[in-house]
């Protein structure tokens, strides 16, 4: 069996950006703290797991079936800010002098190609392991897949681990019945609406009773279900399915999935010594394999 490691790019790097202190600079002034953990970040689970292959996915500026299925999606987001901006070049560059392949396709999110990758990796047998800052994914969990939530804190690189079991625990639901809990909670961060006045302890116990949405809809007249929260069921019928297929992830994204595809290529280590000494970032240097 070997492992596959797909890294959510957009989702670590908004982590690394606002977990490492954004006094971290140049001496002229620019700005290195999302290159510096996002770095961080991806050599320590390079030194847990030690993958045979790794991607590194990123969105693009597009918009994706989901924003054309539904205006407000992600409407409420903020851009980017600018010192973040302008790291992303950079750390592009630098990932490519590494050696690592990095997939953005047009039309879907950074979340499908990790839906897409990981389903794949799991079909032919292999483990994949998928490294984000963010809970979306947690779907994707199976018997071969595994979620390490990624973070920064006080300037260090941490990772929690899901898996089935940890998912059941926290959550009393299976991995893909998180979609189901969406469905009726919604997701504030991505703008989905789910079913006005329902949050998450109500779409919990619902799906843990019911197993999914259409289970709740077939069921609206058990006893079990609130008056209160029944009519709210009724009346956002149309929002709730609407919910799911947005927070479905697409596992049939139009991408390369053959075995070996990912895997670590020799790159530019000199260029990415060069370009790390640049940024003044030294004590990555050593750490990343590279001579100085």
């Amino acid at each position: 069996m070997k492992k596959l490691m797909v890294l959510d790019g957009n989702s670590i790097v908004n982590r690394a950006f606002y977990g490492v202190s954004q006094n971290l600079t140049t001496r002229d002034g620019q700005p290195t703290n999302a290159v510096f953990g996002f770095l961080a970040i991806l050599n320590k689970l390079l030194d847990e797991c030690e993958p045979q292959a790794l991607c590194v996915t990123f969105d693009r500026k597009a918009p994706t079936f989901r924003h054309k299925m539904y205006s407000g999606y992600k409407a409420t987001r903020k851009g980017m800010p600018e010192e973040l901006a302008q790291q992303m070049p950079v750390l592009k560059e630098l990932l490519a002098d590494l050696g690592f392949v990095m997939v953005a396709k047009e039309g879907y999110e950074a979340d499908d190609i990790l839906g897409t990758l990981s389903a794949a990796a799991a079909k032919r047998g292999d483990e994949c392991f998928i490294a984000t800052g963010d809970r979306d994914s947690l779907q994707l969990v199976s018997e071969q897949v595994t979620v390490l939530l990624a973070a920064t804190r006080m300037g260090r690189s941490e990772t929690v681990r899901m898996d089935t079991e940890v998912i059941a625990e926290k959550y009393g639901v299976a991995p893909r019945q998180l979609i189901e809990v969406k469905s009726l909670m919604g997701d504030a961060s991505d703008n989905i609406p789910g079913v006005a006045g329902v949050g998450e302890k109500t779409a919990l116990a619902l799906i843990q009773q019911f197993g999914s949405l259409a289970g709740v809809y077939e069921h609206l007249a058990d006893p079990a279900i609130k008056p209160g929260v029944r009519a709210k069921l009724e009346a956002h019928k149309a929002e709730a399915e609407l919910s799911r297929t947005l927070a479905e992830i697409d596992c049939a994204a139009p991408v390369e999935t053959a075995p070996g595809s990912y895997k670590r290529n020799q790159g530019d280590p000199a260029a990415a010594a060069a370009l790390l000494a640049e940024l003044e970032i030294h004590s990555l240097v050593g750490r990343l394999g590279l001579s100085a």
